[in-house]
């Protein structure tokens, strides 16, 4: 009897050890990213979610809206509306001169310029478009890179990309066209480097983190991106639970409208 009692307690004992030890090895996986930052993907999704995931799937194409997806982040922290696929966009006059300030100073143009010369600057900025468009701290990518992740740098890079070609393209700086094809360009870069939004937005969120931690900003708003991120994942309202990530290339033939 007393044996049998000893293995019982026993087996409980290893019960409740297994079960800690996979829940730790759980919270551990969770918290693990590139850098040992939190970044813990959304909790398990729901019924709701996974519906909006199949109608996506079976939605038809839409390219324009899903290269302007990748500034969706960029462009709610700005108040600026996303999920349309057009570059213009209905911002009152003030608010668009302020827009237009903001984007000459992140493009390091002087706003006293003439018309003409800021968009002779910005179309020399689009044939660029791979190097970089935009101001960056001294070394950012470089760092990035030093530390192996490429990665982060690079969502970080698709995500000012779209963001700033939209403004600049609505400001009338550049032909729509134009941008468009930097902006498909950007967005096909994007599909071929990640595996899913969840994977892009966490991407970009540490690289935020580390611009942010660069510019001596270690406090609330270094964590900011994370958040918005997972946010934006759970969003039934946001592009990126309507558009799937590979369900189509970019630049795939699509079917003509019948």
């Amino acid at each position: 009897m007393l044996t049998a009692l000893a293995w019982l307690a026993g087996l409980v004992v290893l019960f409740i050890v297994l079960r800690t030890a996979a829940v730790l090895w759980g919270v551990v996986r969770e918290g693990d990213g590139q850098d040992g930052s939190n970044t813990a993907l959304p909790a398990r999704d729901d019924p709701a979610l996974r519906a909006l995931r199949a109608r996506a799937e079976a939605a038809p194409p839409n390219r324009r809206r899903w290269a302007l997806a990748l500034c969706d982040i960029l462009s709610i922290r700005n108040g600026l509306p996303c999920n349309g696929d057009t570059l213009a966009l209905d911002l009152p006059a003030d608010r668009r001169e302020q827009l237009g300030r903001q984007v000459l100073r992140e493009m390091n143009i002087a706003a006293d310029l003439p018309a003409p010369a800021i968009g002779a600057r910005m179309q020399e900025a689009l044939d660029g478009w791979v190097g970089g468009l935009g101001r960056s701290h001294d070394g950012f990518y470089e760092q990035l890179a030093a530390q192996g992740r490429v990665r982060d740098a690079l969502a970080f890079d698709c995500a000012r990309t779209a963001f700033l070609v939209r403004c600049i393209a609505h400001l009338g700086w550049v032909p729509e066209a134009r941008a468009w094809l930097v902006l498909f360009l950007n967005a096909q870069r994007a599909q071929d480097s990640f595996e899913s939004w969840e994977d892009f937005g966490l991407a970009y969120a540490r690289a935020r983190e580390y611009w942010l931690r660069m510019s001596n900003q270690d406090g609330p708003a270094s964590t900011r991106a994370m958040m918005e991120v997972h946010e934006h994942l759970r969003n039934a309202e946001g592009s990126w639970l309507a558009l799937p990530w590979k369900h189509y290339r970019i630049f795939d033939p699509q079917p003509r409208p019948t």
